[in-house]
């Protein structure tokens, strides 16, 4: 097959943004209850030890099978755990851009800058974070695939036959389910709605949306099989449900919720509100309106106000809920009455309606936190791409269309890399700190506080003993000092 121009530099763009992604994962440090891991990792002799220690978790913890495996798997050994981190994230990038219906390196480089662009919270909870990444990240890959796989239930054409696309729809559904509580709540849905919306379409059911289905149903059973969700139900352990008290619990519990759910579902993700507001008024324009099209979009416009204004001061809360309803039905009718193209129009749809149902079950469970909603970001953000895909981009100079994108990657690049070489330089001080005092057979070490501290998850924990220790954990008493304190005190 020969290469074209095209293709050697789209080839030559993807090395470079996946180069880019492993240097920037090169330089997370070992955060929070990842130092459990840390000493786990270097432990396992095997892959039987690593599954004993899955069953472990599965029948007491939790039934994560899939999230454990590769956070353990990864634990004590940074180039495999960098290169898998790097490998998925750009996965996730690439499947993207691929189900937003983009092929070229431009649209990649847009979806490299937005998979990345989360808000602080969120972003610190996902990819510096081993533990939080490795259960949240990789099943959004899967189920991105999936939907590749099955984009043409979009277009009303039946999903081509073959038994290997029914295998591989089988095992993504599968494995998709092995990570978070709601993203399988979230993959059951997806499947069940493609499997009945192509039945009715074609008149017969698809074996390859059969074979999805089925593995979502398998591998839902296998995660809430695991005895620890009696204990969720309960509201003994670390995680609850408000069951105990009925209606009333859950209702309190949602209302608790509610406004961590729509900040990091939406008001608080500009990436997100400004570029559907204005993708959702440049097709706006573009279209021959009715009346109830102008509503929709000063819906749009009052909501993203709204919501930039809410990034910096809450103005009203008790509003978001009302707000961001309101602001979700003018999208959603702007996403059916101005995208031109069916195909993306309904994925669009079924992408937001999607993006929701992942998020509705975190009302109801305590704690979450912002990683909850990663799903639902990616979700959104390839709804947005298909509206991107709907306009006519062709008739941009080309330079635009080059600059524009290759701009973005490089910003959010050079941010990421501002924040976190600070991070990786002092997490090699204090590494070397504590092997000093150990080989100095110390009792006490203190180490400085890490800078740009807000965007990690856990920077200074306790759980470093865990890690460090002579003979068992906590026998190395590790404390922390202010980061202004240290530099004066050692220049």
């Amino acid at each position: 097959m020969r290469i074209t121009e095209d293709s050697r530099v789209r080839y030559a763009g993807m090395a470079v943004l996946f180069l880019a992604l492993l240097g920037l994962c090169w330089l997370f440090p070992v955060t929070g209850d990842d130092w459990f891991r840390e000493d786990l990792g270097l432990q396992l002799g095997g892959l039987g030890d690593l599954m004993n220690k899955v069953v472990e978790q599965w029948e007491t913890t939790n039934g994560r099978i899939l999230g454990n495996i590769l956070a353990y798997s990864a634990g004590g050994r940074k180039l495999l755990r960098e290169l898998m981190r790097s490998l998925i994230t750009f996965g996730v990038v690439y499947m993207t851009a691929r189900v937003s219906g983009s092929k070229s390196l431009k649209g990649l480089l847009i979806s490299f800058a937005a998979v990345l662009a989360l808000p602080r919270e969120m972003f610190r909870q996902i990819y510096p974070w081993a533990a939080g990444y490795f259960n949240y990240v990789p099943p959004v890959l899967t189920l991105l695939t999936a939907l590749w796989l099955v984009r043409d239930v979009f277009n009303g054409e039946p999903v081509p036959k073959g038994a290997w696309r029914a295998l591989a729809l089988f095992a993504l559904g599968f494995v998709s389910q092995l990570f978070m509580e709601n993203y399988t709540v979230c993959a059951l849905f997806m499947a069940a709605v493609l499997l009945v919306w192509d039945w009715i379409k074609q008149r017969r059911p698809s074996p390859a949306l059969l074979c999805f289905f089925a593995g979502t149903v398998a591998g839902a059973a296998l995660l809430f099989l695991s005895p620890s969700y009696g204990i969720v139900m309960t509201d003994t352990g670390a995680y609850k449900t408000g069951l105990v008290n009925g209606l009333s619990g859950l209702i309190a519990t949602a209302r608790e919720n509610q406004r961590e759910v729509l900040t990091y579902f939406i008001s608080g993700c500009p990436v997100l509100f400004l570029s559907f507001t204005a993708l959702g008024i440049i097709l706006f324009a573009r279209i021959k309106k009715a009346w109830h099209d102008y509503v929709a979009a000063a819906a749009l416009l009052a909501g993203c106000a709204y919501f930039a204004v809410n990034c910096y001061t809450a103005i009203l809360p008790a509003l978001n809920p009302i707000v961001a309803a309101a602001w979700g039905l003018a999208l959603l009718w702007g996403c059916w009455r101005w995208i031109p193209d069916r195909g993306r129009k309904y994925q669009a749809l079924f992408l937001i309606v999607s993006a929701a149902v992942s998020a509705f079950p975190l009302l109801f469970v305590q704690p979450i936190g912002p990683r909850c909603l990663y799903l639902s970001y990616v979700f959104l953000l390839v709804a947005a791409g298909n509206m991107l895909v709907a306009l006519p981009l062709y008739k941009l100079p080309g330079a635009v269309r080059w600059v524009v994108p290759s701009l973005l990657a490089a910003a959010v690049i050079v941010w990421v890399a501002y924040v976190y070489l600070p991070v990786h330089s002092a997490e090699t001080q204090r590494v070397e700190l504590i092997e000093e005092a150990m080989d100095a057979g110390e009792r006490e070490v203190e180490l400085p506080t890490y800078p740009n501290g807000s965007w990690l998850w856990e920077p200074d924990p306790e759980k470093v003993e865990y890690r460090y220790y002579y003979e068992t954990p906590g026998d190395l008493s590790v404390t922390y000092v202010p980061l202004e304190k240290w530099e004066a005190e050692n220049g």
